[in-house]
Order: structure tokens, then C-alpha cells, then sequence
């Protein structure tokens, strides 16, 4: 966890925390141990044959399985441990004002996310998830990002925040309806446009 004192220098005067917390540990595990056993499992059957053929400017070449299994092996296990030490020093900050996301394995990067940002918040939990009692909270603040296929069509989809596989996600979500239902009644009071000058100063 951020030490309070790292948490203090990035929040403004009169800045309160109100959740503190990261990626659940027991998920980190056991993804990582997933990730390797798939990795294993391939490089073994690769390793199963004697020889591979493949073309490189329109020659016929071979290479040995095993030579393709050691690579998969070595990738996949460099991938997993990545993986693993990229979510293991994630952390989540909520205050009163906006989400605070820390990444960064070598570097630290905050990602700042105020409420007056937020369109909408929802909850996934996946097998599991379900079975640790915890989920990810999904938070959209409007980011899109497209794609277009053979035929040209476009799609559009939405590129969420998210605080991955936290604890007791349900409970965490609470402040998301709050910040929201109060930003929808500031909505109506005029106190949004005066929420919004104050964040861009």
C-alpha cells in the first residue's frame, strides 16, 4: 500500500480518503500460476515435434521443436511474471472528490479520476471472482477507442478504468453512488458548472 504520507502529497487541501485498497493477492497468485500452466502446456506439446516447417522469403526452412518450445517457455514466463508484478503494485485511492489509480513497476504513474468525470460505474464478477468475494468496478468516463473490420464497418467500443478484482466490491461501489447521485442533484441546483471551474483550477 502507498504510505499515507506518499497518498498526502497528491490530494488538495480538504481532501478526504474514503476507501484505500488494491488487487487481491490470492487472484494475483492465482492468475500467475494459470498463465504458467497454459504456457507450460503449449510449450510441451511444441516440444512433442522433432522438427517445424515454415517458410521465410518463399524458402522452405525447419527449425526444431524444442528450439520453438524453449521460446515459448522463456516468453510466456517473462509474460506471466509482467503480468503478475504489474497488478501486484496496483493501487486504488477513493476520496470525496475523484478515484486515484497507482501503476508503474519501475516508474510511479497516478491515474486521477474526478467524479464530476465519471458518466457511470458498474460492477463485473467473474467465476472467480465470485468465488473469493471479489469483483472489478468498471468506470466510464466517456474514453472510446474503434475498430474497423475487412469490410469497413466501424465499431465503437468503451474504454473503462477499472479497479481490478478488489475486495468486497459491492460495499466499494457504494461510493460511486453516492458521488453520483449527488453530482446528478448538483445537477439541478447549479452547483455542477461551479464543481467543474473548480477542478480545472
Amino acid at each position: 500500500m502507498m504510505p499515507d504520507q506518499q497518498v498526502q502529497t497528491i490530494l488538495s487541501n480538504g481532501e478526504k480518503v474514503s476507501w484505500r485498497g488494491g488487487v487481491n493477492r490470492t487472484v494475483i497468485g492465482i492468475n500467475l500460476a494459470l498463465s504458467l500452466i497454459l504456457f507450460l502446456a503449449i510449450s510441451g506439446a511444441v516440444y512433442s515435434v522433432d522438427t517445424i516447417n515454415y517458410f521465410s522469403n518463399d524458402f522452405s526452412r525447419t527449425i526444431s521443436g524444442s528450439t520453438v518450445a524453449t521460446l515459448i517457455l522463456i516468453f510466456g514466463c517473462l509474460f506471466s511474471v509482467l503480468i503478475f508484478f504489474s497488478n501486484y503494485v496496483k493501487e486504488f485511492v477513493i476520496t470525496d472528490k475523484r478515484v486515484l489509480i497507482k501503476s508503474g513497476i519501475i516508474g510511479t504513474d497516478f491515474n486521477s479520476i474526478y467524479f464530476t468525470e465519471i458518466k457511470s460505474a458498474n460492477v463485473n464478477v467473474g467465476l472467480v471472482d465470485k468465488l473469493l468475494s471479489v469483483g472489478t468496478i468498471n468506470i466510464d468516463t466517456g474514453k472510446v477507442s474503434s475498430t474497423s473490420d475487412k469490410n469497413g464497418v466501424t465499431s465503437v467500443n468503451t474504454v473503462y478504468d477499472k479497479l481490478l478484482h478488489i475486495d468486497a466490491p459491492y460495499e466499494v461501489y457504494k461510493y460511486f453512488q453516492e458521488a453520483l447521485t449527488g453530482r446528478q442533484e448538483s445537477l439541478y441546483s447549479g452547483r455542477a458548472d461551479q464543481e467543474n471551474l473548480a477542478v480545472r483550477k
